[in-house]
């Protein structure tokens, strides 16, 4: 079997594969470290979920990493690619649920999880639906990355459903959750952290749709840039030594992160235990 992947290109292609290995030992670090907080019983899960976000995105870095691989090697054909690309879809869904899980509990005190649980199984099963409406026809190695292409066109309603169920939730979710941190006494490390995490949230979303893709250069740096977001997460709840003292010395706020009544602003209405939970 040929290599997808052009000869003057095989030199790009096994930098992105290896790139894309250590890319995803980072991403793995953030979400052990995030999975290890210490948390009341009661936000275990969502602890838990926010890990699993970063560790998803670690895991599909590494089946890309494979994937370009197995390209440049000449050992890649439409069956395997299709396989690589549903599997890749699953961990896509896995990860979401995590994050969207995690941002409706610390919003509103519960999991929802058969809610949401029904939802991404839902997206999985109409993404599955889309790519074979398609017909996958071959396999493409450009900029870096490796698609499948199709024989049939794509139905654009049922593209932008998907777009939709794609970034919506997440982006909803997190700039709900930065809207706790009015609710979070000023100057304090809650406040900090919320703006670390759920910032880094949107950042993530804004690298990998702003940052093109064009070439296979352009996609390592986004790859890299990509980084920032779950350092940011780390440092909110593992600040180093030269991060900002307010992170490193905590606040005086009581055991879950509740803001003290004295401290709210009038009429507003008191944080439910889990709103802050996960952003301590």
């Amino acid at each position: 079997m040929s290599s997808l992947v052009p000869a003057s290109q095989l030199g790009a292609a096994w930098a992105t594969a290896v790139v894309s290995f250590l890319v995803a030992a980072v991403y793995l670090y953030f979400a052990y470290r995030l999975s290890q907080r210490d948390v009341a019983p009661g936000a275990r899960l969502a602890s838990n979920q926010f890990a699993l976000w970063w560790g998803g995105i670690g895991v599909t870095a590494v089946v890309s990493g494979i994937e370009v691989a197995l390209a440049a090697a000449g050992a890649l054909a439409l069956p395997g690619a299709l396989t690589i690309y549903l599997v890749s879809i699953l961990i896509d869904c896995a990860f979401l649920w995590g994050l969207v899980g995690f941002l409706v509990f610390v919003y509103t005190g519960r999991y929802h999880l058969l809610e949401l649980t029904a939802f991404y199984a839902w997206f999985y099963i109409t993404v599955l639906y889309f790519v074979f409406l398609r017909v996958p026809s071959g396999v493409l190695y450009s900029a870096g990355a490796v698609s499948l292409t199709y024989s049939a066109a794509a139905v654009p309603l049922l593209e932008v459903v998907i777009v939709l169920g794609l970034i919506v939730p997440e982006i909803v979710g997190a700039i709900l959750y930065l809207s706790l941190a009015g609710r979070a006494p000023a100057g304090s490390a809650q406040r900090l952290r919320i703006w670390l995490v759920g910032g880094g949230i949107l950042l993530w979303f804004a690298i990998d749709v702003v940052v093109p893709s064009s070439t296979a250069a352009w996609g390592l740096v986004r790859t890299v840039l990509e980084l920032v977001p779950g350092a940011m997460s780390l440092i909110a709840f593992y600040p180093p030594s030269w991060g900002p003292a307010r992170l490193r010395t905590g606040d005086r706020t009581p055991k879950g992160g509740s803001v003290p009544s004295d401290e709210r602003s009038k009429g507003e209405r008191p944080a439910a235990a889990g709103e802050t939970e996960g952003v301590r």
